[in-house]
């Protein structure tokens, strides 16, 4: 039983079930690991702590002020807000 799991085979293309079994690893590895790194890197900006600010210049020219960027600091204080810095 042992020298069938870890021989080479000739229906498996002179490969042992370990080789198959690594060879999907590096595959899963690749179809997921692959997308979650270009998804982080696409959605980084996106996962940044804004404490609810609006982001762009867009909005604030449609919008005008708003008060949410009065808001205090939910976790750390706000390195943009100018009042903060002493």
């Amino acid at each position: 039983m042992l020298d069938f799991l870890l021989g080479t085979h000739e229906f498996l293309g002179n490969h042992s079930f370990p080789e198959f079994i690594v060879g999907y690893l590096f595959g899963a590895a690749l179809i997921i690991g692959a997308p979650t790194v270009f998804l982080l890197l696409a959605f980084v900006s996106a996962l940044m702590k804004t404490n609810g600010k609006m982001g762009g210049y867009r909005e604030y020219e449609t919008y005008g002020e708003s008060s949410l960027n009065d808001a205090p600091p939910f976790l750390l204080p706000d390195p943009t807000n100018p009042k903060l810095s002493k």
